[in-house]
Formats: structure tokens, sequence, C-alpha cells
């Protein structure tokens, strides 16, 4: 059972031990490591940590909100806490997944604006203020944007809270925060170098690339804003066209690495030897481990013929010492070697880099949105660049065979098809399935065994109770 202290949306001070440790600790109410604006923020060094630190809650991936409630994944393993709740449609607003979704963002965002307001005076140079201003901004952007997705309308934190009386805000409708989520990205984008200072943090073209995801988001559902496919459709193509990036030949090389690739554009990284990368533990199932993501066998069966992202990607009957393995697993963030040597979860080390975005996404907007602008002519060539890439004989044209002769609305499923099979377990699921509107598939696929059906209100997870009750704002609708 996991213990909780409770956490507000915002606070006074900065948390910055955590980024260097690779610990995530929750905060206490008598906080004993953290920093005053006096204390960090004496010479230009605290201002580079405080922006470092930020990159601690990244990616805000957060296993059972931004994954499990999709049509791809089969039970997770009774033994995992709340998850076959969560996967039965059945969630409550006391569940710690809502608080690590809810709670991440917003210790980013606190940073944040703490950064934003001192920066104006800080003892740097004009460069290298514009550039942790346009960092900053970045990744409050991002925090909110995963805020809003999740939650919907959320409360708006700009600057820091003076006091705590001042900490409680309404919810602030939905449009208005993806107003400011672009402001900040459109800022980071003129102002951000050409190259991050390391691997790891923000630099041009990420701000590109997540304006395109943002524009996607925008365009589809709840909002609609259909105009916004241009956008979304531009933004990608500019990142393909950098010249910097390239999709790699073999899917395989994209992961199980410990440094960026052609194809990288944001990585969260990892110290070798000191673990980080969690997903092994959630997809591996092998004998002691308590996976949460499986692969479904209509998941398993519904990838093209000579997919290498099936061959490879998902294992079936992996031939582990003690045996085959009880279940499929997803391979893409496995270290089968772990396996092969007994290790369990408690010893597992996996130092593998996770990424927040890569090219094959950028592909896969510029399909999607040029299909929803002009319809499927012109799409192919996007959609099919993946299609591609994945053939496990790229001499052998039916192999993943290239689309073509698609309905716009085939086009769409097409799409969907191809995201879940490229970029699963990445933390696009939940978001993928809200903005198609398409929530229904999960219905479809699990039927009778859900506790809740299907309904509006899977449009929204639900506040955690603790924010409800501190911060006295209204709950979404609760799953009837």
């Amino acid at each position: 059972m996991k213990r909780y202290i409770k956490y507000t949306w915002a606070g006074l001070f900065l948390v910055v031990a955590a980024a260097h440790t690779g610990c995530e600790k929750m905060l206490a109410e008598d906080p004993k490591t953290v920093l005053s604006p006096g204390g960090i923020l004496t010479n230009p060094d605290g201002y580079e940590a405080v922006a470092k630190g930020m990159y601690a809650s990244f990616p805000m991936y957060v296993t059972f909100t931004h994954e499990l409630i999709a049509d791809i994944y089969r039970a997770p393993d009774a033994g995992v806490e709340q998850a076959l709740p969560i996967y039965n449609n059945n969630p409550t607003p006391s569940y710690y997944n809502a608080r690590d979704a809810w709670n991440g963002p917003y210790g980013v965002i606190k940073n944040a604006n703490f950064l934003l307001e001192y920066l104006p005076e800080a003892p740097l140079d004009d460069t290298k203020r514009a550039q942790l201003t346009a960092e900053a901004r970045f990744l409050r952007a991002y925090a909110f944007f995963d805020l809003v997705q999740l939650f919907g309308d959320v409360p708006m934190p700009t600057k820091v809270a003076p006091s705590y009386a001042e900490l409680q805000l309404p919810r602030t409708p939905q449009g208005e925060v993806y107003n400011l989520i672009v402001d900040d990205l459109l800022f980071a984008e003129s102002n951000l170098p050409d190259v991050g200072p390391q691997e790891g943090r923000v630099y041009k073209a990420v701000a590109t690339a997540l304006l395109a995801r943002v524009y996607l988001t925008m365009a589809g559902n709840p909002l609609n804003l259909t105009d916004y496919y241009t956008q979304a459709r531009d933004k990608a193509l500019a990142v393909i066209g950098d010249g910097r990036f390239a999709l790699l030949d073999d899917y395989t090389a994209v992961f199980h690495n410990e440094a960026y690739t052609s194809e990288s554009i944001w990585e969260r990284q990892y110290v070798p030897g000191r673990g980080g990368n969690g997903l092994h533990n959630t997809m591996c199932t092998a004998e002691g481990y308590r996976p949460v993501l499986m692969p479904t066998d209509a998941f398993v069966s519904s990838f093209p013929n000579g997919d290498r992202r099936k061959t490879w990607g998902i294992q079936q009957n992996y031939a582990a010492p003690n045996g085959p393995l009880r279940l499929p697993f997803f391979q893409k963030f496995v270290d089968t070697d772990l396996i092969d040597r007994g290790v369990g979860p408690s010893q597992a080390m996996v130092s593998w880099s996770r990424p927040i975005i890569r090219l094959a996404e950028m592909y896969l907007i510029a399909a999607e949105a040029e299909n929803e602008i002009n319809g499927p002519a012109d799409a192919y060539r996007y959609i099919n660049k993946i299609r591609e890439r994945a053939r496990l004989d790229k001499g052998n044209a039916s192999h993943v065979p290239d689309l073509a002769g698609l309905t716009k609305e085939q086009f769409r499923e097409a799409v969907i098809n191809e995201r879940n099979w490229e970029l699963h377990a990445e933390g696009l699921g939940w978001q993928t399935m809200k903005r198609t509107n398409t929530f229904s598939r999960i219905q479809e696929a699990r039927g009778s065994s859900l506790n809740v059906p299907i309904g509006p209100y899977n449009q929204t997870w639900l506040i955690p109770v603790e924010e409800i009750t501190t911060n006295n704002i209204p709950q979404n609708p609760l799953y009837q």
C-alpha cells in the first residue's frame, strides 16, 4: 500500500534535490529538502540548477492514465494495486494514479513560474537569460498540455503565489489553457537555441514538434478547432524537413539506447548503472514481475504481414531459462538479458532512454492532418514512410504494403492503427483515444468485462479528491 502526504498544486518554495539524486519524493507538510530563492539564486549556477531540476518529472507518464485505458492492452496482473479497477473503467478520485497525474505537472508549473519570476533580475547575460526563460516556458506548456488533456478545465497558475491564502484558484476553461500553451510554445520556438545545452534538455525543434502535437490535439475532440490541422501539418513537416533528423532504417534500433539517435527529438535520459526507466518492470511478464501493459491477442493479430514491430516488438513464447514466459510482452522497453539471467524486478536496472517525442510521430501527424485537410491523396506518402521502415524485408512489397485507395474515413482508422503499432506504450494512448473520440474501441474490446460501460465521463480523468477538498474546485463527471 502506498502512503501519501497531502500535496497542493502550487507552493512557495522550490524543490531541486530530487533532480540531482534521481529520487522522486513527495513534498511533506514540513519539508526538509527545499530551497528558498535566497538560498539558490545567488549566482548563475543556481538558475541552471533550477532549470535542470524540472526535468526530473519528465516524461509525465503515469501508466494507468496515459496508457492502460486503451484498447490494445489485456488485463493487468491482479497483484498491481488499483490496476484492475482502472482497466475495468471504474477509477475513483482517491486513487494514487490521479494524484500522480495531477501533482507531477503542477510541480513543474510551480518551479517554472518560480524561475520566470526571478529571471528578469538574474545575474546572467542576455543570451542565457533568454534561453532559460524559453526553457521554463516550454516545460510549463508541456505540463499544462498534459493536465488539460487528462482533466479538461484546470487551475492555471502563471505566477508564484505570494501566500498560502492565494493558492486556491478556480478551474480555467480548457480553451484558455490551450491559448497559454500555444503562446508559451511559440515563445520557446523563437527563443530556444538550435542545439540544446545537453541531451535531454529542450531546443528549438522540440518546441516545433510539440506545437505539431498540440495543434493536432486542438483540431480534434473536444475543442474540434479544425483549422488547426493546417498548423499541425506544417509544424510536423518543418521538423521532418529540418535536416537533422532521419528515420532509422531498422525499427529495433530506435530503442534500447542510452543516447540520442537520428530519430530522437526529445528523450528522457538516465544515468547508466542507476536504473531509472521503469517500463521494463511495467511490461516484463517473467516470473516475479507484476506487469501492467501487455498486448491483447487481438492487437498481436492486427499487425500487417511482415511487420518488424510485431516480430521484434512483441515477443511471444519467449524462451526464458525457466521455460516460455506466461504471456507475450512488448519488447521496446524490456531488457531480455535480465530475463535470461533471471533478474527480478527489485534488482532490474535499466538505463535506456525513453522517447518523449520522436520523428516517426511527426510523419503520422502530417499524415493525419493532411487527410483531414485534403483527403488521403497526399497523406499516403507520410504514413507509407513509416510502413516502409516497418517491413521485415524491405525488398518485399507484401510486407507492410503501402496504403492506397482508402476513403477519408478509412484513412482516419488507418492512422489510429498505425499509431498503435508504432507508438504503443510511449504515453500517447489515452490522448489519442480522446482526440479521435474513439473510446468506444475499449467497449468493443472489453465488452461485459467492464465494471462500468464506456460513457461521456471517459473524456476526462477524475480530479484527485485532495484537490476537490483543499482547493474547493468542482469534480469531473464521476464514472457511473
